[in-house]
């Protein structure tokens, strides 16, 4: 048996779909190539598919991770882009596939692209938002319990520019041990800076381990 890593974007419409049906989704699709994966054993086998970071409802990303198992190991890894691909719809492509080499509990960081329709005008105020020494929010825990936290020290790095509108590239913590929705400091800086709106997308484009290596 071999483990299996699948790269894959989702974008468009796929934006929409939970992660939840992400499951059902991936698992359909694989039923319909000729891929030899490894179903669970019990009264209710069903395809072993683990997903590296759950994506948020919303987000488009660059680089989704899907892991599975192969019972043979024969099977040419390239085939596998090529079988996905012909199954999948327009919104979601397979790019790569390999054997894992870095454990899922090694994720530290992930890189989110932010684009905002507002012609630039919100440049500064972003600006001085990100750079504030504290930013305070309030996150309800999965108990129901209401904390505040500090964002600020979690802002790994960020650039903006203005290309017409204004575009945040920001990495964040991410994974089991820390994990920081961008949206969460978005949905910030607009409650901080109430006389200013606009709409976004948020992109996820790329996952690190703890060390920022490029998870693979």
């Amino acid at each position: 048996m071999k483990n299996v890593r699948i790269f894959y974007t989702k974008k468009g419409r796929m934006k929409f779909v939970s992660h939840l049906d992400m499951n059902r989704f991936m698992s359909r699709m694989i039923k319909k190539t000729d891929i030899p994966i490894w179903h669970t054993e019990g009264f209710h086998p069903h395809p072993y598919i683990a997903f590296a970071l759950p994506l948020s409802l919303g987000f488009e990303s660059e680089y989704e991770i899907l892991d599975i198992r192969l019972t043979d190991d024969s099977y040419p890894l390239e085939k596998i882009v090529e079988e996905l691909n012909s199954v999948f719809p327009e919104y979601v492509r397979a790019f790569s596939v390999a054997e894992p080499i870095t454990k899922v509990g090694k994720i530290g960081f992930a890189d989110f692209t932010v684009t905002f329709s507002d012609n630039g005008e919100l440049n500064d105020s972003l600006k001085a938002f990100l750079n504030s020494t504290e930013i305070i929010v309030e996150k309800k825990t999965k108990k129901g319990k209401i904390n505040e936290i500090d964002l600020a020290p979690k802002i790994k790095s960020y650039t903006i520019t203005d290309d017409g509108d204004t575009t945040l590239k920001i990495t964040l913590p991410a994974g089991s041990e820390d994990n920081l929705n961008p949206e969460l400091l978005i949905k910030a800086f607009f409650e901080r800076c109430a006389t200013i709106y606009s709409s976004y997308q948020i992109t996820r484009t790329m996952i690190y381990d703890s060390q920022m290596n490029k998870f693979v």
